[in-house]
């Protein structure tokens, strides 16, 4: 490995966990190990088997979710540095993930660098906006921010990989059954996260769901498009079109709505800070829309992006709802409607926790990882239409769910922000989800560990596979009683690594 190649895995890095640039779909797929994976194969000549070491990783991380800040370590690290390891050093997927997982765990000290360290930023952008305001989002929210991120993950992350692999390298030169010891490791890391991820949802027959989707996809190997046939079937339920008139806008168009989309969807996370979380990014989606409403008034149109710079939080996806509702606001209050500055601030604020709620749900607890474990299927099955297919959907709701908010909340008020907030009550695919989630989750895991036991050249590799069932059970059940499973990590590294001179 040149230094080039460590710093181009840097650039992936960036790529993946800034999330800007990508009309929000970056943090669903570029951040996701699967995808950081095959970029990272991409790059090292041997994209399948990176794609396979992301997708295997990802499976440690199907109950990922960002809410509240709560990480359970970097996906995006993980998948690259599990691709790195099986490609350069010929690692079976399930070694490679067992010495990526751990080091992943320090992608969590750069995302609360961000939040920290982004607080800089903020103090400037507060000070200098009222003197232009388009300039300061600019220069402190995006670029600035943006280009210390980019210096930083990347010197991260080349560090990172190059101290894993270069440490792996000698490890298992000098101690050859490590590397065996390391694929037993990762095997039950990834039946100890399915165990893990059964308690997401609560119901007490997850365990007996999982199980018989778990034995199905040893002994019959389901056909991966079958499974997404039933889930579009099950997801193509029509809603109710709303029936309240469409408001007649006074200066705001489609385009407009557009325009501000697109800065929202770009920069929701530029410079994320604990002190304003996405405030600012509120604020520089509102400047297209001051721009048309105050032409030829640079203090009214400065006073309103300014004003807009207040805290803010919410999904950012499923709550553009929000956003479409304060410009119908905005637009009224221009066209004379009495509607005060403070009126409109706390009915953004107001909204934005119960659109949140449903908001994480709709995205990260059913659409993220449905859609993921489908990508994860096409690629252990080697089926990678169904992998571009599931991708292309999870893009596809994003951005949809993403630009008909704005539209939505902009020309049917409060109404279309409620439509929001009901969503996961109306369409019958959201309630089952759960249900939908533990077959999958099964089917999934059964087919990945059958693969990956496959490949250490197992005699019976369905009755080992499917024995494997019964550590699931063990493990969910000293998760319910209160066993923490990061002590049951270590706890796995550790008898791991006392079997070593017996191998």
């Amino acid at each position: 490995m040149t230094l080039t190649g460590f710093l181009l895995l840097g650039l992936i890095y960036y790529i993946g966990s800034s999330t800007s640039f990508t009309f929000g779909i970056g943090y669903f797929t570029l951040y996701r190990s699967v995808f950081s994976g095959l970029l990272t194969g991409l790059v090292l000549g041997d994209a399948m088997s990176g794609l396979l070491a992301g997708a295997v990783s990802n499976l440690l991380f199907i109950d990922f979710t960002s809410t509240g800040g709560s990480l359970k370590g970097d996906p995006c690290l993980a998948g690259i540095l599990s691709a790195l390891l099986m490609i350069k050093l010929n690692l079976m997927p399930a070694a490679a993930v067992a010495i990526a997982f751990p080091v992943s765990m320090l992608g969590l000290i750069l995302w609360k660098y961000r939040l920290v360290f982004n607080k800089y930023f903020i103090d400037r952008l507060k000070k200098e906006i009222r003197h232009n305001s388009v300039s300061a989002l600019k220069k402190y929210y995006v670029y600035l921010p943006q280009g210390m991120l980019l210096i930083v993950s990347v010197i991260f992350a080349a560090v990172s990989a190059w101290f894993i692999y270069a440490s792996a390298y000698y490890l298992i030169l000098k101690v050859p059954a490590l590397a065996v010891v390391l694929n037993t490791t990762g095997l039950i890391l990834l039946i100890l996260s399915a165990a893990s991820a059964l308690l997401w949802f609560k119901n007490k027959y997850n365990i007996v769901i999982f199980a018989i989707a778990y034995l199905l996809s040893i002994y019959f190997h389901f056909d991966a498009y079958l499974v997404l046939i039933i889930i579009l079937l099950l997801s193509a339920q029509k809603r109710e079109t709303i029936k309240q008139e469409k408001y007649k806008a006074s200066e705001i168009k489609g385009k407009d709505l557009i325009k501000s989309w697109t800065l929202w969807m770009n920069f929701t996370h530029s410079c994320y800070s604990y002190e304003m979380l996405q405030g600012p990014a509120f604020s520089f989606s509102m400047v297209p829309i001051m721009r048309k409403l105050y032409r030829g008034k640079k203090e009214e149109r400065e006073n309103g992006i300014v004003r807009h710079l207040d805290f803010f939080n919410t999904e950012p996806n499923v709550g553009t709802a929000i956003h479409g509702y304060i410009i119908q606001l905005e637009d009224k209050r221009k066209a004379g409607h009495h509607f005060s500055e403070a009126y409109i601030s706390d009915t953004k604020k107001g909204l934005m926790g119960a659109v949140a709620g449903m908001g994480d749900f709709t995205t990260q607890t059913v659409i993220a990882p449905i859609l993921i474990l489908g990508m994860i299927y096409g690629v252990v099955r080697q089926e990678l239409s169904f992998f571009i297919l599931s991708a292309i959907m999870m893009a596809g709701s994003v951005v949809y769910l993403s630009l008909k908010g704005y539209f939505d909340g902009f020309y049917y008020g409060e109404e279309g922000v409620l439509r929001r907030v009901n969503l996961p009550m109306e369409i019958k695919f959201f309630r089952i989800s759960h249900k939908i989630f533990v077959f999958l989750l099964g089917l999934v895991t059964g087919e990945t560990i059958f693969r990956l036991v496959l490949m250490i050249g197992v005699n019976n590799v369905s009755g080992s596979s499917a024995g494997l069932i019964f550590l699931v059970v063990i493990f969910n059940y000293l998760i319910r009683k209160g066993i923490k499973p990061q002590v049951m990590i270590i706890t796995i590294y550790i008898l791991n690594l006392l079997f070593l001179p017996f191998v």
